[in-house]
């Protein structure tokens, strides 16, 4: 498996004359508490409200690369969102023009991804922003990567972590109201974490080399998200089992619903009945980083 998160000295360097712009695209995105920034073979994720708001490569020529969806170029007034029709016309709708456009109206559009992000993404990235030890979201762990872009069938993992003495652990997140952790068999989400720890099993040595040197690209790209994340280990471990989150429930969804899905889930992955593995919690914002890293 090709699981690279590294960049080459040139896009750094590009990265970094961007960041000294006062007021770049690039500046706001790295600065922004918001942002949860992700290295890639050769690539950035900049992610925002649980949607991926910018993909930056360099091409053969290393002339930088960005792009993003069309959805979230549109821009709604804030004083009247309504715009004109005539039988064969529509009055002109502000787009974003540019990336100095996107640095100009990047408040706007960041709610407008919210508008399109799932709310279980959403989640994953507060809790991502939450915790400093993830470093990591929407891991792919199999299938072959053409231009950086895992193809359709990868096996994605919610979020990877480091813990304070080095463990990397990773973890799948799902809301309450996902029918992936309730059946009256064994719930598809024990598949997945299954399958997740053999591709872990599989490919260690390339994954913990992976981020072992994603933490070394943090040392050299200026910006507040790298240096808020930036440590330092001489050797990576890694965490066999997936942890499994659980959230967005309410009290009487955790007394009367929540019991019978939990055990279905442990006794699909035979853990123990108080196994730090399995963490539900009604608001993500109520977890502590002690019980997200339990044991480990």
């Amino acid at each position: 498996m090709d699981f690279k998160r590294a960049l080459k000295k040139g896009f750094i360097d590009e990265l970094n004359r961007l960041y000294d712009v006062k007021n770049s695209w690039w500046q706001k995105m790295v600065d922004d508490e918001d942002a949860f920034i992700l290295i890639r073979n050769n690539r950035i994720h900049v992610y925002v409200n649980g949607g991926l708001l910018l993909q930056i490569r360099m091409d053969v020529r290393n002339k930088m690369i960005c792009e993003t969806h069309e959805d979230f170029l549109s821009l709604r007034s804030e004083k009247n969102p309504y715009v004109k029709l005539d039988k064969d016309s529509t009055e002109p709708i502000q787009r974003v023009q540019g990336l100095n456009g996107l640095s100009e109206h990047y408040p706007k559009v960041k709610r407008r991804i919210k508008l399109f992000a799932v709310k279980e993404k959403q989640v994953v990235q507060q809790l991502a922003l939450k915790f400093q030890q993830i470093i990591d979201l929407e891991v792919g762990l199999k299938g072959d990567i053409k231009e950086g872009v895992l193809k359709k069938g990868a096996q994605r993992v919610d979020m990877a972590g480091i813990t304070d003495k080095g463990t990397l652990v990773f973890f799948e997140v799902k809301l309450f109201d996902n029918s992936e952790i309730r059946s009256k068999a064994t719930p598809k989400v024990v598949g997945q974490l299954k399958k997740y720890e053999k591709l872990l099993k599989k490919y260690q040595s390339e994954i913990l080399d992976g981020y072992e040197k994603q933490l070394k690209m943090y040392e050299k790209i200026n910006g507040r998200f790298f240096k808020s994340r930036l440590r330092r280990f001489e050797k990576l471990k890694l965490y066999p089992t997936v942890r499994l989150v659980i959230t967005d429930f309410d009290g009487s969804q955790q007394k009367f619903l929540l019991p019978t899905i939990i055990e279905g889930i442990l006794n699909g992955m035979d853990w123990d009945e108080n196994s730090p593995d399995l963490i539900a919690v009604g608001h993500y914002r109520n977890l502590k980083k002690g019980r997200l890293f339990k044991g480990i």
